[in-house]
């Protein structure tokens, strides 16, 4: 590892103008972070540790819903009565995640925010689009855990177990810089690699995530997600399926979105308006499986996703609509 300088900013202005001034990178915990800088994949000369700052930490509520700061460590926002209760699918996603021991030191922020787990982006000998320079090496190399949809220019999938559900629950995440403040619906927060193969997220130099918001509109007790993976312990997802049936209240306001199989989670409306169709079903269901796979692209290595999606969303829908499996 090379040595760096760390910076402890106490303010999110002052951390701002440290990034606007060499492109630092900003730090929570650094359970993702660290790893890169061990791997020489991120090779900075200072990073800036964001732990010192104050409001940007905790769990409230207000009119508006529940807000998470982004330094909020996972397994508190697992916890939490007020997300059990009003955002289930949440808290069930990251008691999925990883070990006890990253959930006690990762925070909400950081987890949506990480960058993708692709090994070519991650190794110091391969230039792809999104390190800066051109192609994927994904789509004609080693490419099991890659994206089956949304794939041509990049292949890499979001690894946030937690994106999903937020766009499934509509949250908006605040973000703020030295020009001040702005809000980004979670469906907009993350960037595919046509807009930009060298971002992954909205968030521009010198800006921070400081809270995601919950609405309060969209809590639901009608809810399933499901998930799978190679191991059970310290693991990504391969494929996840979040389900909202009837979000606020509102009959046949539905959710459905995928994570693990594209560059950013990927909301189905053709599959939320089958949902909308009418009762769930055993015919209904058996469209779903069928309508999954729809518009996927799958590489040499990956094509069992669509299958694994057909069992996932069966199991999500079942569990959201109060279904036994079998």
């Amino acid at each position: 590892m090379k040595p760096f300088q760390v910076a402890l900013p106490s303010t999110i202005d002052q951390a701002s103008k440290l990034q606007l001034k060499d492109a630092s990178p900003f730090m929570a915990a650094g359970t993702d972070l660290l790893v890169r800088i061990k791997d020489y994949v991120t090779v900075p000369d200072m990073i800036i540790d964001l732990k010192r700052i104050d409001g940007i930490n905790g769990i409230t509520s207000d009119d508006r819903g529940v807000w998470l700061g982004a330094l909020t460590r996972m397994h508190d926002v697992a916890v939490s009565e007020k997300i059990q209760q009003g955002y289930p699918a949440l808290a069930e996603t990251i008691r999925n995640a990883a070990t006890p021991q990253i959930r006690n030191m990762a925070t909400i922020g950081g987890n949506i925010c990480q960058q993708p787990r692709c090994w070519y982006l991650r190794h110091e000998g391969y230039s792809c689009a999104k390190n800066g320079g051109s192609g994927c090496w994904a789509r004609d190399g080693e490419n099991e855990f890659h994206a089956i949809f949304g794939n041509k220019v990049c292949a890499v999938v979001q690894p946030s177990n937690a994106a999903p559900v937020l766009v499934a629950y509509g949250a908006v995440i605040e973000v703020q810089g030295s020009d001040g403040k702005r809000e980004i619906p979670a469906g907009e927060f993350f960037v595919t690699p046509e807009q930009d193969p060298r971002k992954d997220v909205d968030l521009t130099s010198g800006e921070l995530v400081t809270r995601i918001l919950l609405p309060a509109e969209n809590r639901t007790t009608r809810w399933g997600y499901s998930e799978a993976r190679e191991k059970q312990s310290f693991d990504w997802a391969l494929a996840s399926v979040t389900v909202l049936l009837d979000r606020g209240g509102r009959a046949g306001e539905h959710r459905v979105v995928l994570g693990a199989v594209s560059p950013v989670p990927l909301r189905r409306k053709d599959l939320e308006k089958i949902l909308a169709g009418g009762a769930v079903d055993g015919d209904r269901i058996s469209s779903l499986k069928k309508k999954v796979g729809e518009g996927a692209t799958p590489l040499s290595g990956n094509g069992y996703k669509v299958q694994m999606l057909q069992g996932l969303i069966g199991k999500a829908v079942r569990q959201a609509s109060g279904q036994k499996e079998g």
